[in-house]
């Protein structure tokens, strides 16, 4: 399949001003908010985009929990096809997984339910709490305790859309990535995205999507245009309607405490309280609706403005200052006649072009790398870390690991960056998600103290690793951190003697 990306033009010629994409873009910078990319659609063009090397505009990058509003594009069209409906029983997919008395609560649970996140579950489960489960996602869902009538309260969980992409599979006998490669991706001309798979061969449904930011563009973009593209009916006008409106006015976002939402006290937590929900698309200001993932991930539709935006990124959790630049900057720009739109555009190409993550800083060469070099025993830990190895040659640090998992490997520019493929033990730090193999970008470089730190960027995800490594006493210490996580941010110092 040729990949054919949208139309571009300059912002002025779609009736946006410059001089608020560059306001954008350096109120975000002064904030110190790790953006990769961003993407700006308007009247039928892309009219700016920005990418933040390493990250680059064919780079994949995984859009968490973005994710579930593909799941539901899927629930659309059999809902279309009339092979699907609102009204029907979860419990009716999987009789021979539901739990020997069926509360009257979980016969009563509709898809309709899980599309708006009213299960009547008193807590919300999140991907990090089941990544790793290798038994039942479906299962364990039908046996989670249903407390109250469905339909009623709204409480954040993954695990809704995961049944959401199951209950698709069980009507289609394909994968719900499948379906909409069929039905709708490959019009898009999308071939390349990933999507994780759970027990049982089911797409994960609530996150694991991975695409490039253009990919989510696009798919924003057959949102705005209420399902056609380039005069096909993909998916009905009706369904994006319905899924893009408000069917949730009470919306707030549970406590989260990295594995689960629990309902909060709303009277002291005006913050969390949400526009409201659509199916499976959170609803925004100005009559628009979004996809949104965790870390910074969004598609976000304005019909009004006829505008589509994209963005992924590697924010810590909670972040809302990214939200309020666009609403301040980018917002207003739209439909804005520009002053002097030449200098400003040269301003914004000027700015675009700088753009990259901060550079580690420091030596590329130490008389350590000698004491350094070769291998390490790693004292017991909770990380099951059994060794490290530090291989020093010219231009390049090929570091070693050994684990539970089996030996990892990666190779740490001393000079430029360089990109390898790693098996790199990272869960911990990067919200449970272990890829088999994943491209890694890293640096490496000696304080003047003689601490050898690198920089692991895993391009494909949210994810950057900090790593120092210090001799003291004859012992290593290795400390191994993330920029952004659902949980804990730091891992145990590891101890370690040469072998």
């Amino acid at each position: 399949m040729t990949y054919i990306p949208l139309p571009r033009a300059l912002p002025h010629e779609r009736g946006v001003d410059p001089r608020g994409i560059v306001d954008f873009l350096s109120t975000v910078a002064s904030a110190g908010l790790e953006l990769h990319s961003f993407m700006l659609y308007r009247q039928g063009a892309v009219v700016a985009e920005a990418f933040w090397r390493p990250y680059s505009a064919r780079r994949m990058h995984v859009q968490h929990s973005a994710t579930k509003s593909w799941t539901a594009t899927g629930v659309g069209l059999l809902i279309d096809d009339g092979r699907l409906k609102l009204e029907d029983k979860v419990v009716s997919f999987f009789p021979e997984l539901c739990p020997v008395d069926i509360s009257a609560n979980l016969a009563a649970m509709t898809v309709e339910d899980l599309l708006t996140m009213r299960t009547g579950h008193q807590r919300g489960i999140s991907g990090g709490d089941w990544r790793n489960l290798k038994t039942s996602w479906v299962e364990a869902f039908l046996h989670e305790p249903v407390d109250e009538p469905p339909g009623q309260s709204f409480i954040y969980s993954s695990a809704t859309s995961f049944m959401l992409s199951a209950i698709v599979t069980q009507v289609t006998g394909q994968t719900l990535h499948a379906l909409l490669q069929e039905r709708v991706l490959d019009y898009l001309g999308l071939d390349k995205l990933e999507w994780d798979l759970a027990p049982g061969g089911y797409n994960s449904g609530g996150n694991g999507l991975s695409c490039t930011t253009e990919d989510s563009l696009k798919f924003g973009v057959l949102h705005l245009n209420r399902g056609q593209w380039q005069g096909r009916q993909l998916l009905s006008a009706q369904w994006i309607a319905e899924a893009g409106r408000n069917q949730v006015e009470d919306v707030w976002m549970g406590e989260f405490d990295g594995k689960q939402y629990l309902p909060r006290n709303k009277d002291s937590n005006a913050e969390a309280q949400r526009e409201g929900y659509g199916y499976q698309w959170w609803m925004t200001k100005h009559g628009g609706y979004y996809a949104s993932g965790v870390f910074g991930q969004y598609c976000m539709v304005l019909p009004d403005q006829d505008t589509v935006i994209a963005f992924t990124c590697g924010l810590r959790l909670g972040e809302r200052r990214l939200q309020a630049a666009i609403w301040e900057h980018l917002f207003p720009a739209l439909g804005r006649e520009a002053a002097d739109p030449h200098t400003s555009q040269q301003q914004l190409d000027t700015l675009i072009d700088g753009l990259r993550l901060p550079v580690l800083q420091g030596l590329s060469a130490s008389p350590q790398a000698a004491a350094l070099q070769g291998r390490f025993a790693v004292e017991p830990n909770e990380d099951g870390v059994l060794e490290l190895g530090f291989d020093f040659r010219d231009d390049y640090c090929d570091f070693t690991l050994v684990d539970h998992r089996g030996r990892h490997s990666l190779r740490v520019g001393l000079q430029q960056p360089v990109e390898t493929q790693t098996s790199l033990t990272g869960n911990y730090l990067h919200h449970q998600y272990q890829p088999e193999q994943t491209p890694v970008i890293a640096q490496g470089r000696w304080s003047a103290q003689g601490e050898w730190r690198m920089e692991w960027r895993f391009v494909e995800t949210a994810f950057g690793d900090h790593v120092s490594c210090r001799l003291e006493e004859g012992r290593l210490l290795f400390d191994r951190g993330v920029n952004t996580n659902a949980g804990s941010m730091q891992r145990p110092t590891l101890t370690a003697t040469r072998i």
